[in-house]
């Protein structure tokens, strides 16, 4: 599928958030895949997917943020506590 094709399908459809999904195992790609292909071509994307994205971003910046975290508390034992 081009993406050409991609966006054709994206834009006749009638729930673009859904399609989104489809289009993805339609292809083979991820869904992450699908939004840059739409992205890239200009298509406007959702406001429902765009803020399941924003969602994603911010549990990936809390689980970032308490992994380093842990990495710290690691090092500062292996440091034998000094910092």
């Amino acid at each position: 599928m081009t993406e050409r094709e991609i966006c054709i399908m994206y834009r006749e459809a009638k729930n673009q958030n859904t399609q989104i999904q489809i289009l993805a195992d339609l292809s083979s790609m991820s869904r992450i895949e699908i939004i840059k292909i739409l992205v890239r071509n200009g298509e406007t994307l959702p406001s429902r997917a765009i803020n399941q994205l924003y969602k994603r971003l911010d549990a990936l910046e809390a689980q970032i943020s308490e992994r380093e975290k842990e990495y710290r508390e690691i090092v500062q034992a292996l440091n034998g506590g000094k910092k």
